[in-house]
C-alpha cells in the first residue's frame, strides 16, 4: 500500500508522498475546449480570460449545475475533480489519502471528496481537522489560523494528557487572500487613476500583472518598508509605490470580526499555516505567531499514520487525536535541523535568511544578498520554507530546502547547502 497525504487550503494545495514526492498548485481552473486546466497555468490567464478561469469551486464544492454549460465541467465538483487527480498522478498515485481538511468543509463536501477519490482511483483512509497536525507539537492551547483563498478558519487546539483537541473554532468568509489582494488591488487603481488617469483594473493585461505580482509585494513587504513598482499600459509603465503601513490598514479593515475571536482566547500560541505566513508582517496581533513550514504538517500525518488510522473509523473529520506516548517533538527534524542555510554559486555561497537573487547574464549567473528587480530569481529562507519573491521562466525551485537539492536557473545549477557555525 502506498500513502500520500493531501493538505487542503486552495491558495496552495498540497500532496506528499511516502517516498518524499511532493507537489503544490493554486486551487485555479481554466475550462477549454480540449479539457481543464489546473494551477499555476490556470491562475496566468485568470485575468486576463475571467469568463473561462475559475477559484471558487474547493470553497464551494457541490454538484449544483454552473451557469454555463461545458462538456467537461458541469459543476464544481468536476472541475475539483481534474486538480485532484493531477495533484495525485504528481504524487504517483498514491493507493491511500489522509485528507487534511479545514474546518470550513462540510460534511456534505467530505462526501463528494471521496466519491470523487475513489474515481481516482484511490482510498481515502482518513480525514483530520487541519489544525490537529499543525498545533500537535505544542502543549497547551495554540490558536491556529489558516487563510485560504475566499475564506479563514481559525482553530484553538488543547495538547494535554496525550491527545490533542480542538477547543474552539470559527470560520470568517470575507477574510480570504483574494479579499486581501483585492482591497490592495483596489489601492493601486486608485492611485493610478489619480496620478495618471489610467485604471489598471480595466485593463486585462495590468491587472493579470497586479495579480501575478501580489505575492511576491506582499512577501517583500516583510523586508522592506516600501518599494517602487511598475504597470503597463497603452502609454507606456506608470510607476507606484507600495508602502507597508497602508497596506496594512487596508487589511486592519477586514480584521474586525477575527480580533473579537481571538480576544475570547487570549494567551494561546499563536501558528500560522504556510499561506497565512504573511499576516505575521501586517498584522500586529501576529508579529510573535509561528509560521509552520510547507511540508510539516503532511510529513506529520505520514509518521502518524498508523495511529490516525486506527482512530479514523467511519469518514468524519477528526476533530481528536490521541499521541504517541513518550513522543519527542518532531519539529527539529522536520522543521530546522536539515534545512539548508545558504545558496552556493560557484564558489560564492550566500545565506538565505535575507533575499538572495541570481541573474542569468552573457557570462552565466550572478548571485547577490538583495532585491534584483532584473533578476531572474530572488528566493528568501523564512520559517523552514523557500518563499520565492521573484521568479521567471525557466525556473525550477524545490519545494522542500533540503541541504543537496538544486535551484536551476535557465540551465545553470545552483545547491543548496548547509553551513554549520562552530
Amino acid at each position: 500500500m502506498t500513502i500520500a497525504a493531501l493538505e487542503l487550503n486552495d491558495q496552495s494545495l498540497l500532496i506528499q508522498a511516502e517516498d518524499g514526492a511532493l507537489h503544490a498548485e493554486p486551487g485555479f481552473a481554466r475550462l477549454t475546449e480540449g479539457g481543464i486546466v489546473t494551477g499555476e497555468e490556470a491562475h496566468a490567464l485568470a485575468w486576463r480570460e475571467p469568463q473561462h478561469v475559475y477559484n471558487q469551486y474547493w470553497c464551494q464544492l457541490n454538484d449544483a449545475p454552473l451557469p454555463i454549460r461545458h462538456r467537461f465541467a458541469r459543476h464544481h465538483a468536476d472541475i475539483a475533480y481534474v486538480q485532484l487527480q493531477n495533484l495525485w498522478l504528481n504524487a504517483g498515485s498514491p493507493d491511500t489519502l489522509i485528507i487534511l481538511a479545514p474546518g470550513t468543509f462540510a460534511h456534505a463536501q467530505l462526501k463528494l471528496l471521496v466519491g470523487m477519490a475513489a474515481a481516482l482511483p484511490a482510498e481515502i483512509a482518513a480525514v483530520i481537522d487541519s489544525a490537529l497536525p499543525a498545533c500537535m507539537d505544542f502543549d497547551g492551547d495554540s490558536l491556529y489560523v489558516d487563510l485560504q483563498l475566499h475564506e479563514a478558519v481559525l482553530t484553538v487546539c488543547r495538547t494535554d494528557e496525550g491527545r490533542i483537541r480542538i477547543e474552539d473554532q470559527e470560520i470568517f468568509p470575507g477574510f480570504g487572500m483574494s479579499q486581501i489582494q483585492n482591497s490592495i488591488a483596489r489601492h493601486i487603481s486608485n492611485f493610478m487613476i489619480e496620478s495618471y488617469r489610467f485604471d489598471p483594473l480595466h485593463s486585462s493585461e495590468a491587472e493579470q500583472t497586479i495579480y501575478d505580482q501580489m505575492p511576491h509585494w506582499l512577501t517583500r513587504l516583510a523586508w522592506e518598508q516600501d518599494f517602487s513598482i511598475t504597470l503597463p499600459s497603452a502609454h507606456g509603465e506608470h510607476p507606484c509605490s507600495l508602502n507597508r503601513d497602508k497596506v496594512t490598514a487596508l487589511i486592519a479593515e477586514r480584521f474586525a470580526s477575527v480580533r473579537s475571536f481571538m480576544k475570547k482566547w487570549p494567551g494561546c500560541r499563536l501558528i500560522l499555516s504556510p499561506p497565512s505566513g504573511v499576516l505575521r508582517e501586517l498584522v500586529d496581533e501576529f508579529s510573535g505567531a509561528e509560521v509552520t513550514g510547507q511540508t510539516a504538517s503532511c510529513q506529520r500525518c505520514l509518521a502518524l499514520h498508523e495511529r490516525i488510522l486506527e482512530q479514523a473509523g467511519d469518514l468524519r473529520r477528526l476533530r481528536e487525536l490521541r499521541l504517541p506516548q513518550g513522543r519527542a517533538s518532531s519539529r527539529g527534524q522536520i522543521n530546522g535541523d536539515r534545512l539548508a542555510t545558504h545558496l552556493l554559486c560557484g564558489d560564492l555561497a550566500l545565506p538565505l535568511n535575507r533575499p538572495v537573487s541570481v541573474r542569468l547574464t552573457d557570462n552565466g549567473l550572478q548571485m547577490k544578498s538583495e532585491f534584483d528587480e532584473s533578476a531572474a530569481l530572488t528566493v528568501v529562507l523564512r520559517e523552514r520554507s523557500l518563499e520565492t519573491l521573484r521568479r521567471t521562466e525557466d525556473v525550477s525551485v524545490p519545494l522542500s530546502p533540503q541541504p543537496g537539492e538544486s535551484i536551476r536557473v535557465g540551465g545553470h545549477e545552483l545547491k543548496l547547502i548547509r553551513v554549520v557555525e562552530n
